[in-house]
């Protein structure tokens, strides 16, 4: 029978979850910043800030806080925010050479920002919560923080690339001897339901995340009032040794 999908979460239960996640970060989360092999986002980063030597800027749902000194490095001032304290904690550690941060733990779903829009805002694998209006509120609280002219720097789970793994799985259970009922059955998920690839959402390190047409990414950026100045690819190999990719997006605010 398959696994039934997973119940809708209240922000107590959203937190507790990442609180765990934080506390085994390294095993439980694919690290962007470690699988970043071209350091693509801190040279996005860094170009900006050389353009910018006194903007400010947001770290919005930091993590455990791995691009944060960068950040620090770069801006005048930084906000570093997430759900999890024991992500602040974490960040407030990896930034504690560093005097121009504040740190916030703050849900970007549910919570009042407590600071004015910045100039760079930075967003890295945040909005991809399964929920819609879940998501849909963490969309306008991140864009809604980017002020007038300035850039957010976006980083989410690409839905081609994992459509690409779908396929290849498929392709690799025929190449087996298997029939092409039994490949399509063998390569897909039991516990994802039509409403979950309606949306895009897959599992990724065990967790259900939203993953994002390229298409999808313009359309959304579009409806916030950013125009995209750069769409690339952060390629990475997944546990199954299958190139894979997130999006990264630099995309400026009217």
């Amino acid at each position: 029978m398959p696994d039934s999908p997973d119940p809708i979460r209240s922000p107590e239960m959203n937190r507790e979850l990442w609180e765990n996640v934080s506390g085994d970060y390294s095993r439980r989360v694919l690290s962007v910043f470690e699988n970043d092999k071209k350091g693509k986002v801190a040279k996005c980063i860094k170009a900006f800030a050389e353009t910018h030597p006194q903007a400010s800027a947001a770290d919005l749902g930091c993590g455990i806080g791995q691009f944060t000194p960068t950040l620090a490095r770069s801006f005048e001032t930084v906000v570093a925010c997430d759900l999890s304290a024991g992500g602040v904690q974490a960040t407030r550690r990896h930034c504690s050479d560093f005097s121009n941060v504040e740190f916030l733990r703050l849900d970007l779903s549910e919570d009042p920002m407590p600071f004015a829009p910045v100039d760079f805002a930075l967003c890295v694998n945040v909005l991809i919560m399964p929920i819609l209006d879940e998501r849909l509120r963490a969309w306008r609280c991140v864009t809604n923080q980017v002020s007038s002219g300035g850039s957010l720097l976006l980083v989410v789970p690409s839905l081609e690339s994992i459509q690409m793994d779908l396929i290849q799985r498929v392709d690799g259970y025929i190449d087996l001897g298997h029939s092409c009922e039994e490949a399509l059955r063998a390569g897909q998920s039991s516990r994802a339901t039509a409403s979950d690839l309606q949306q895009g959402i897959h599992r990724l390190d065990g967790l259900p995340t939203k993953h994002y047409f390229a298409a999808e990414l313009e359309y959304l950026l579009e409806s916030h009032e950013f125009d995209i100045e750069e769409m690339q690819k952060i390629e990475y190999k997944s546990s199954q040794h299958v190139d894979s990719w997130d999006w990264l997006v630099r995309a400026v605010r009217r």
